[in-house]
């Protein structure tokens, strides 16, 4: 694959923790047994760090350092097919509301009827029973009016959003900066019955530090890229 050489930098973070990393950019050199670095200036470079949340599994710590499978989150997408919707109390009809929470955002996908637009996020109102639940516009939001309809339409839990990692502290001729692991803007929902955070099975997020350099004279743009890993973990932590 172009450009990957293997950086990578992973961390293991607790529950709501804040962290930050100071990166110093340079070019280091060998001669002999003397070793050197050179700041790479960083003047007119475009620096971003985003992540996104992943679902990972069947993790185990080796000797050889962690083994694990990581598929996109969610995993599955779809919670349920929809049967029937209701123009007299509003609800949605399903085999089982058990994976369904109260401001969860979900959206709505094939042969849709109940007043409800195909691929459009929607929220979960109320869990009115075990097979019924009602849905807003907005998470906390009014109670959404359906049209009665029968068929079969399947909701699905939304994808999660890309979180942008704040850089700060930047000094172009020094080739540093501070990225700040910031868990106010993890996309974690509170409620969400697959938030099981243990030593075991963490949240995972996986992500990528890129450094965009502009065209300098005869040489051509180019970016660097470093990948980013982290797994939030805590003991006892159960949502």
């Amino acid at each position: 694959m172009a450009g990957f050489d293997d950086q990578i930098l992973a961390q293991q973070l607790v529950f709501n923790q804040k962290d930050f990393w100071n990166f110093v950019w340079s070019n280091s050199t060998t001669a002999g047994w003397t070793s050197s670095s050179t700041p790479v200036d960083l003047t007119g470079a475009t620096l971003s760090a985003q992540i996104i949340r992943r679902k990972i599994s069947n993790l185990k710590d080796t000797r050889q350092g962690l083994s694990f499978d990581i598929q996109d989150y969610p995993y599955p997408a779809i919670i349920e097919p929809i049967t029937a919707s209701s123009s007299v109390d509003n609800t949605f009809t399903c085999a089982d509301t058990s994976l369904l929470f109260t401001d969860q955002p979900v959206v709505f996908t094939g042969t849709v009827f109940g007043g409800v637009t195909l691929n459009t996020t929607y929220y979960v109102k109320d869990i009115v029973t075990t097979t019924t639940f009602t849905i807003s516009d907005t998470a906390g939001g009014l109670t959404r009016t359906l049209t009665a309809g029968t068929g079969t339409m399947y909701i699905n839990r939304t994808a999660p959003a890309v979180v942008t990692l704040p850089i700060t502290n930047r000094v172009d001729t020094s080739g540093s900066f501070t990225l700040t692991v910031d868990d106010s803007t993890w996309s974690i929902i509170a409620g969400d019955p697959e938030l099981d955070i243990n030593s075991n099975e963490p949240i995972c997020f996986t992500g990528r530090l890129k450094i965009s350099f502009p065209a300098d004279g005869s040489s051509p743009a180019y970016d660097e890229i470093v990948f980013l890993l982290f797994l939030v973990n805590s003991d006892g932590i159960i949502n």
